[in-house]
This record gives C-alpha cells, sequence and structure tokens, in this order.
C-alpha cells in the first residue's frame, strides 16, 4: 500500500493537490542526521512499552545504529539508511547480527554503560523499565537468546522487499520501518515516518499533555530537585532531548514511580540546559507555571481507570493525548489539591 501526503482544498472538496515528495539527499540531509533525529525521537520510532533501547551507534565502529531490547531479552538491531534500501543494507544487518547475535550478557552490558552513564546495571534496569517481579526478572543468559532486525529507510525496492520475505519465510524475524519526506509549498520540510511494535501494528503518539517521570528511583535527589524547583527535567541523551517536545500551554504531570502523580503543571516552552553530576549541559528542564503538588498522589490504576488505557509507567516521558490528559487535569483539580 502506498501512503501519499496531500493539501485538502478548503473551498473544493473535490480537489486535492499532492504534497511535493524529495529526498534527505535533496535537502542537504546526511545519514548522520536521521540517526540523530531518530535516535532523539525513538520512541516515536519504536514502542517504547515494548522495547528498551540499550545502544547506540559510536562514530567510526562497526557497530549498528540502534539496538534494544524486549521485555523477554530478545535483541532488537536497527540499521538506518539516507537512501532507498537496497541488497547491500540487508547483509549489512545480517552481518550486525552475526556480530552481536554473539555476543555475551557482560560484552552487551559493557555497551549499555556506555550507552546510559547512570546506568545501575542492564538487569536491574530491564527489571525496572518493565515492572517486572522478581519471579519474571530475566538471569543474564536470557538476554539476546534471540535477534530481530529492523531496517529503516527512503521507502524499499522491490528486491529488498523480495530479500525480506525471503528471509522472513525461512524463519529469520526481520522488518522494515519506512519514512518518507515531503517539502511544501512555503519551503517547510516534513517527514513521514512509520512506527514498529513488535506486539501491535500501530504505535499511536499523540501531542501535547505528557506524563514526566521524576527518576526517583534512579537519583530521588532529582525527584526532589524538580519538585522544589517546579520543573520538568530529564538527563542525558537521548532521554533530555524530550523535554524540548513540551510547548507553551501543555499540560505536564510529575510521575513518581511507585506511588503516581505527585505535582502538576503547564509548560513555558523554554527549554533551558546545565550540568548534572559534572557533565556540562547533561540535564534539560523547562519551568512549569502554575505548578501545584498534590496532596495525595494519583495512583496508576486510578490513572488507568480514567483514561481507559493500560499505559506502561516506565518510560522517561511519554505523551497520554490531549482528551485524555484533560481527564487526567480536571480529576486532579477536584479531588488532589
Amino acid at each position: 500500500m502506498r501512503n501519499l501526503l496531500y493539501y485538502l482544498d478548503k473551498q473544493n472538496k473535490k480537489n486535492i493537490r499532492m504534497v511535493e515528495r524529495t529526498s534527505l539527499a535533496d535537502i542537504g540531509w546526511k545519514e548522520i542526521d536521521l540517526e540523530e533525529v531518530l535516535i532523539s525521537n525513538m520512541d516515536r520510532m519504536l514502542d517504547e512499552e515494548n522495547l528498551m533501547p540499550i545502544f547506540s551507534q559510536r562514530s567510526f565502529q562497526e557497530e549498528p545504529d540502534i539496538m534494544a531490547l524486549d521485555k523477554k531479552g530478545i535483541l532488537y538491531i536497527l540499521e538506518l539508511k539516507r537512501d532507498k534500501s537496497n541488497e547491500k543494507n540487508l547483509l549489512q544487518v545480517l552481518r550486525y547480527g552475526q556480530i552481536y547475535g554473539q555476543k555475551n550478557f557482560e560484552e552487551l552490558e559493557e555497551m549499555y554503560n556506555k550507552f546510559n552513564p547512570k546506568s545501575k546495571s542492564l538487569i536491574e534496569d530491564h527489571q525496572e523499565y518493565f515492572n517486572l517481579s522478581e519471579e519474571e526478572k530475566l538471569e543474564a543468559e536470557q538476554i539476546n537468546k534471540e535477534q530481530h532486525f529492523l531496517i529503516v529507510t527512503d521507502g524499499t525496492d522491490l528486491k529488498t522487499r523480495k530479500a525480506i520475505n525471503y528471509w522472513k519465510d525461512s524463519g529469520l524475524k526481520i522488518d522494515s520501518i519506512v519514512y518518507r519526506i515531503y517539502v511544501t509549498n512555503s519551503g517547510e520540510q516534513l517527514i513521514e515516518l512509520g512506527t514498529y511494535s513488535p506486539y501491535q501494528d500501530v504505535v499511536e503518539q499523540e501531542s501535547s499533555n505528557y506524563l514526566l517521570n521524576t527518576n526517583y528511583r534512579n537519583n530521588p535527589a532529582d525527584h526532589k530537585d524538580m519538585l522544589k524547583h517546579g520543573k520538568a527535567a530529564a538527563f542525558y541523551s537521548p532521554w533530555k532531548e524530550k523535554i524540548q517536545r513540551i510547548e507553551k500551554g501543555d499540560k505536564v504531570f510529575l510521575y513518581q514511580s511507585g506511588k503516581g502523580i505527585v505535582a502538576i503543571g503547564i509548560g513555558t516552552g523554554n527549554v533551558q540546559m546545565q550540568d548534572y553530576n559534572g557533565h556540562t549541559n547533561e540535564e534539560y528542564f523547562m519551568k512549569l507555571q502554575d505548578f501545584k503538588l498534590l496532596n495525595k498522589p494519583l495512583r496508576a490504576k486510578k490513572i488507568k481507570d480514567i483514561t481507559e488505557t493500560n499505559y506502561r509507567f516506565s518510560p522517561t516521558m511519554f505523551s497520554i493525548g490531549y482528551h485524555r490528559g484533560n481527564k487526567v487535569w480536571d480529576y486532579i483539580i477536584k479531588n488532589c489539591l
């Protein structure tokens, strides 16, 4: 199925005009630029509720662009391409599978610690990320027993589609994520990005009204600092860049792990940076207007009941949608302040 983007004509509803299709190369972007965009917005490309990012590529290294784990410890290997896919892309990602599929737990944890300097351990972080009980907690030997390949390209040619189907029919876990680049009449550059989830066909991403984890389990001092100064904050890449998504007027809910929503405020749209644990500009934060502490936390179960949505509360920050967010906000104003 082809995805095409059109202008709607208010005056003549029978008329539509196609938005001009282009490529990253044509607008002067390099592959590294695409990687930066996707790594910074990984949760919009992947289903963050079901995939935990553990590594992104370093310069001049033979490494996958992105690696992630699912709840069962399956390793997801992603390769990003600026241009249309071809058989070489497929062979490259399969080579990464050959290399990193043989990595033992200690080697993967070493890579994870470089990607996430504030990590406790890969096992503990995985348990916390997926909210696993002690009985469900993975052992080291359960990590990376299987691999799943994802190729991210500007369209896929027939040869590559046939190759992917061949390998899928042969039992290999491999899929493609397709993006497309457009330019509007006013010169704005748009990207249409397919999303991937191992458990559902479509990952819905809505703007406005965000729930932000206060990092209480990793560092209680971060939690206290946010409440004291009435701000939303995140630390290190790619998590800190999520603060840039909060726009002026967005509702923000501060969530304490194990407790629930403990404070609310309105985004100003003004992102600030400061040093964090001796590292330059590794904290991004935004002061919140109309900041209020709740008299009693709004617990996870109640949030799910109000929104009729089964959220996972481990991600650093995620959108709970305009209408659902407003329902939670109204409930808090009436019952929790």
